[in-house]
């Protein structure tokens, strides 16, 4: 048997090395820890920044402290360190083993005695036995015994304060320890200086001003709400802010750093203490990037605070829906406008894609376009009228710009079209427009055919009815044509012919259109532009003299064309003279007290009921088709009528029939009822009827002594009513190209009447016949409600008086809730504000001006009521 000892390797080795690298730790640690702790503490104070904000001497005596107090802990940790030997490891997986008799120390015993059998017998059975314990072997984790050195718990304040330092310090923890390392030779802390900074946003990007105070100790911090960290605030500051910093205790000038710039303070005077600084900045596009704003004293900070440039991106416009014609003439367009601050402005621009300028003009037309509500994307809709340019009807390229506060433009895709034109009947207006179509792209044979052809128009009066006014416009134009053949001269002549055409067409309403669309627009422009009030005012006037011309114009050409009797769409709205009037005079007083929005918004929502009535006055050229819509609702009216009559008959003889037999079906209750009800709602309207409806009753019991002859009069009766609507549904089909369902309905139950006659029975005849006269009443409403929208809709309803109808919503004095136009300008934002309100406004800017007019009032207070009173 062999006597060798056990092998010393694999897990014995590696648990010998683990319990000596225990043993090891345990020794070092506790002389380590106070050099660690000396040099987390400083770590902690430095990334607080704390250290540059003592003075120089302090703040050196404070590095030389930590200095000592390191050198101190580290000279201790190498007296008091003792290496370790292989026996205490040992040992040491003995003690964690839990064993008894050092029995490691077996593996480097060797026998005394002989080397016999029985010897080696033994031994080889003692090494066997060693083996076996020798299995469980552990190591426990090293105890240092930090708590038995630091009873106070020191060390976890420390680490705590270690952690809270590497927060605050963030992306800046390299230039705080830098900050803490180096003490300056400056005087002065910034504990000692009064620092105010404030950061004024361009007033349209709807921010508020930030104002702060102190240095780097009181700078302003956020948490971050998914990891809990916290880390100071970023100042978000817009392109175009203003970075005003004010200084006062400084001993020396000051710097000011955003980004990458560095601007010197101004001296503002005084002595030691008092003594001030101040600069002031503009952030531009190049401090895009920049990550902090400083005071430097001495090339050191004494106070920084950490933000974030905001760049203003150019603004973008873009097409909801392809530009198209709308109406008559119109150019309907649907956009939407987008910046990240809002538009301030949105135009739509029209080129020739030959790139032809306009004929005494430039190359494009540009436009505003209104948007709607507010905040960064905006949307809107506008309806123009270009037919009036001489580049209507030719093929023109449409794209929109967008300006924001700053200036800067965006362009939309351009959308290829033909501009909308005006299509004149008059066979002599319309041969004066295709003349003057021939100057958009002028030249000397051009112009020579345009004067020839001038000419012959005009050589024909009896075509214009000897009109001496459009004879003279057609002289005059050729002449100037012939002998001045100017840029200038071509836009005179093509607005008089323009007008002539008008003149012919439409008579003197077109012409006070035109004007009235002219100064509307001024208006506009000038509420949008931010006018004078003085000159506003004076629009105000001239809008007033071409409405009362246009309302003049529009009654004449109403009573001319008929218009009067035009029906009204259920959900129409009646717009009366005075109703117009009120809604300028307010718009008026808007302007007057400083609200431009709502009184931008007031004239347009009054030049879109004005259009809507201009629309609607062009019905009348339309005479055959609207007598053609009139004679069907008259036939539709009269076909009611008839029904009802017929019912009333059927009605009475199931009366009669049920006298004789008891058992013969009656009207129900509820139909009787609401038989009674339209008689009587139409009993003033159809007197003439009624009085042919009881001759038709005397003749009926006249000659119905027998049941027979009855039955044969109602169901013939019944069946030519039928016939006749038939004849209804076919022109109804062919004027407006489709058929209300109700007629369809209103179809069959006569049919099911006219059968219940045939064979006998009027009392079941009754409900069929009620039901068609129900449907006849629907399709009537809505025939009325299809050919008013097809006629005009609500234009024809202006009405020249002063009176108001009752039950149309007003008030006992025949006013009308909220104002001129009720709340119908109200919207997309945009409060208009009602007739107290505006009172009000009025008294509180006459008792400002009182104010601001006497002069010994403080300055400061003249200065903030003049503020007050400034238009912004």
């Amino acid at each position: 048997m062999s006597t060798d000892r056990p092998r010393r390797g694999g897990r014995l080795e590696f648990l010998l090395n683990l319990a000596g690298l225990a043993v090891f730790w345990e020794r070092l640690w506790p002389c380590l820890w106070p050099a660690m702790g000396v040099l987390a503490l400083f770590v902690g104070v430095a990334l607080l920044d704390l250290l540059p904000m003592l003075p120089f001497w302090l703040h050196a005596l404070a590095l030389a402290g930590f200095a000592a107090a390191l050198g101190f802990a580290v000279r201790g940790a190498l007296a008091g360190f003792r290496p370790v030997e292989p026996a205490l490891a040992r040992q040491r997986l003995e003690r964690d083993s839990g064993l008894d008799h050092r029995p490691l120390a077996a593996l480097d015993d060797r026998p005394s005695g002989g080397t016999d059998a029985v010897g080696r017998a033994l031994w080889q059975a003692h090494l066997l036995r060693l083996a076996s314990r020798l299995a469980g072997l552990r190591v426990r984790l090293p105890s240092p015994g930090l708590a038995r050195l630091d009873p106070l718990g020191l060390r976890a304040a420390v680490v705590m304060f270690l952690f809270v330092g590497l927060a605050a310090g963030g992306g800046q923890a390299g230039e705080r320890l830098a900050r803490a390392l180096v003490p300056t030779l400056d005087p002065v802390a910034a504990g000692d200086l009064d620092i105010d900074l404030w950061v004024t946003p361009p007033a349209y990007t709807g921010l508020a001003p930030v104002f702060l105070e102190g240095g780097v100790a009181k700078a302003m911090t956020e948490t971050d709400t998914q990891t809990g960290d916290t880390a100071p605030q970023r100042i978000l500051v817009p392109v175009g802010s203003t970075v005003l910093a004010q200084v006062s205790g400084a001993a020396e000038a000051l710097e000011l750093v955003l980004g990458t710039r560095r601007l010197a303070f101004e001296s503002l005077g005084g002595e030691g203490a008092g003594r001030g600084f101040r600069a002031e900045t503009e952030v531009a596009d190049g401090d895009i990037g920049g990550d902090a704003v400083s005071i430097l004293s001495g090339g050191r900070a004494v106070a920084t605070w950490p933000l974030a440039v905001i760049g203003d991106s150019p603004p973008e416009a873009e097409f909801l829906r392809a530009p198209a014609k709308a109406g008559r003439s119109q150019l309907r367009m649907e956009y939407e406008a987008r910046d990240d601050f809002g538009v301030a402005a949105l135009q739509g621009v029209i080129r020739r894609p030959d790139g032809r300028a306009v004929p005494g003009g430039g190359p494009e037309i540009r436009f505003d376009l209104t948007l709607g509500g507010r905040g960064q994307a905006r949307r809107g809709i506008s309806a123009k009228d270009f037919s009036a340019h001489i580049w209507a009807g030719t093929t023109v390229q449409v794209h929109l710009q967008a300006t924001d506060a700053r200036g800067q433009t965006g362009d939309s895709d351009a959308v290829t079209l033909q501009l909308p034109e005006r299509t004149f009947n008059h066979p002599v207006a319309r041969a004066i427009i295709a003349q003057r179509k021939r100057l958009a792209a002028p030249s000397d044979e051009v112009l020579d055919e345009i004067a020839d052809g001038l000419a012959v128009i005009a050589a024909t009066p009896d075509h214009y009815f000897h009109d001496t006014v459009v004879f003279l416009a057609l002289v005059t134009a050729r002449s100037r044509l012939v002998h001045d053949g100017d840029d200038a001269a071509m836009v005179q002549v093509a607005r008089l012919l323009w007008n002539t055409a008008l003149r012919i067409e439409d008579g003197d309403f077109a012409i006070a259109a035109e004007e009235l669309a002219r100064r509307q627009e001024e208006v506009l422009r000038a509420l949008r532009d931010g006018a004078d009030p003085e000159e506003v005012d004076r629009l105000m006037r001239e809008l007033q003299t071409a409405l009362d011309a246009f309302m003049a114009a529009l009654a004449e050409q109403m009573q001319k064309d008929g218009l009067q009797d035009l029906p009204t769409p259920p959900d129409g709205q009646s717009v009366e003279a005075q109703d117009l009037q009120r809604m300028l005079d307010e718009a008026r007083e808007l302007a007057r007290t400083g609200a431009t929005e709502a009184a931008e918004r007031m004239i347009a929502e009054l030049k879109r009921m004005l259009e809507a009535m201009k629309n609607g006055s062009r019905a009348g050229q339309q005479n055959k088709e609207m007598a053609g819509a009139r004679k069907l609702m008259d036939g539709l009216r009269d076909l009611t009528r008839r029904q009802q009559q017929l019912m009333d008959r059927t009605f009475k003889e199931s009366r009669r029939q049920e006298g004789q037999n008891p058992g013969a079906m009656t009207m129900p209750q509820g139909q009787q009822n609401r038989s009674g009800q339209q008689q009587g709602q139409q009993g003033r309207q159809q007197g003439q009827g009624q009085r042919r409806q009881g001759q038709g009753e005397r003749q009926g019991e006249g000659q119905g002594q027998g049941d027979h002859a009855g039955r044969s009069l109602s169901s013939a009766d019944q069946e030519a009513l039928r016939k006749r609507l038939g004849e209804l549904m076919l022109q109804m089909d062919e004027m407006l190209g489709s058929i209300p369902p109700a007629l369809g309905q209103a179809e069959r139950s006569m049919r099911g009447a006219t059968q219940q006659l045939q064979e006998g029975r009027p009392g079941s005849a009754v409900p069929h016949q009620a039901d068609a006269l129900e449907k006849l009443r629907q399709a009537t409403n809505s025939a009325a409600e299809q050919l008013s929208r097809r006629m005009g809709g609500m234009a024809g309803r202006a009405i020249q008086r002063r009176g108001s109808r009752p039950g149309d919503g007003r008030d006992p004095f025949g006013r009308q809730p909220g104002g001129a136009f009720g709340s119908a300008v109200d919207g997309e934002g945009v409060k208009v504000p009602d007739q107290m309100e505006m009172r009000r406004a009025r008294q509180i800017l006459d008792e400002l001006r009182r104010r601001a007019g006497e002069r010994e009032r403080p300055v400061i207070e003249r200065d903030y009521i003049e503020r007050l009173l400034r238009r912004f």
